[in-house]
């Protein structure tokens, strides 16, 4: 607490794109919209150099832990975590700006009485607009058409409508629903591939993993829209590749470890797959002696599909507010990461 108030410390990095800064502004606005507890709020900002805290000055530190000496909820993306209940004695739980936290398991450092909270579902406005471009572009043959465009080659590729063709995707969560809902409204059949989910009112039907061959046969694009755990790494591999049909195009929105890269650009490159979009990799930024750079048929786009420039931000501290809210009401918080199922 600070003076009696909810103390609320968000941890900005300067390197950061400007899509994951808080600004001073936005706090300003954040507490017009929640009057009620305008009053009841104490919101800071603080800024380190680079996100990895390896390369954090030391002002940077002690910027961070006089922050965390009454912070009760933390908002930000990277940190220090060593020794974090002594230096945030009141630290009751941490919003992660991204929906995915991996980059600091494994979580032996949260102390008993925090709670790790992700972003999932911030995304969807912006990420559902480039899914459905994603899929067209897929339909359309794009990346057939820039790779020809690319060589110099009038390649002449005549393609047919969406409607009536059949998306699987793996994970069926917030991304993959919404993905499901998006191509519902162009007209698609929607297989879901979920190893939790056993329904889904966009999805024709929902099967487990051990079902993957059967229905991976069936489609016409594969999304990859599940989080990077233990168990999905690496899931959708070589073998998994080949139980596509071979017009079958491929998008990735989630985490590049769950693909093969390098299987993917033998795919393509044998014409074994008609084409692919991919939004995220195993490392990024891609490296400049990446294959996947000249890989034919191959979209990149460098992981900026679901990330609103305007709105990121502010639906951000929205979900941070509203937790705050559950939290004061007794009820139970909204998006808590399980820990257990991470690396």
């Amino acid at each position: 607490m600070y003076n009696d108030k909810i103390h609320i410390h968000i941890e900005n990095s300067r390197s950061s794109a400007p899509v994951f800064i808080a600004s001073e502004e936005q706090v300003r606005q954040l507490l017009e919209r929640n009057p009620d507890l305008a009053d009841k709020l104490h919101i800071t900002i603080g800024s380190s150099a680079y996100d990895e805290v390896e390369r954090w000055t030391d002002a940077d530190f002690k910027e961070f832990y006089d922050y965390m000496k009454t912070a009760d909820v933390l908002v930000g993306y990277c940190f220090p975590v060593e020794n974090l209940a002594t230096h945030a004695p009141n630290l009751r739980w941490i919003h992660f700006i991204s929906s995915g936290v991996e980059h600091l398991a494994p979580f032996g450092w949260v102390p008993e009485n925090i709670t790790l909270i992700n972003n999932r579902g911030v995304h969807l406005p912006k990420s559902g607009e480039s899914f459905a471009m994603f899929l067209g572009m897929l339909n359309a043959q794009i990346p057939r058409l820039v790779t020809a465009q690319r060589n110099g080659k009038w390649d002449r590729a005549f393609t047919s409508v969406i409607k009536g063709k059949t998306l699987v995707i793996y994970g069926v969560g917030h991304q993959g629903g919404e993905m499901a809902r998006q191509a519902v409204n162009m007209g698609l059949t929607v297989i879901g591939v979920d190893p939790y989910v056993k329904e889904h009112p966009y999805c024709q039907q929902v099967v487990s993993t051990d079902k993957m061959k059967e229905v991976f046969a069936k489609a016409d694009f594969l999304a990859i829209a599940a989080p990077l755990t233990e168990e999905t790494r690496g899931i959708i591999s070589e073998e998994a590749l080949g139980w596509l049909p071979k017009h079958a195009g491929v998008m990735n929105v989630s985490r590049g470890p769950l693909l093969d890269q390098e299987a993917l650009h033998r795919k393509l490159s044998a014409g074994e797959l008609s084409g692919a979009v991919l939004d995220v990799f195993d490392i990024e930024p891609l490296p400049e002696d990446s294959v996947l750079w000249t890989t034919p048929n191959l979209i990149i786009t460098p992981h900026v599909s679901s990330d609103d420039l305007v709105h990121y931000m502010p639906l951000t501290l929205d979900l941070t507010i509203e937790n705050i809210r559950n939290e004061l009401a007794g009820q139970p918080f909204k998006n808590v990461v399980d820990t257990s199922k991470a690396f």
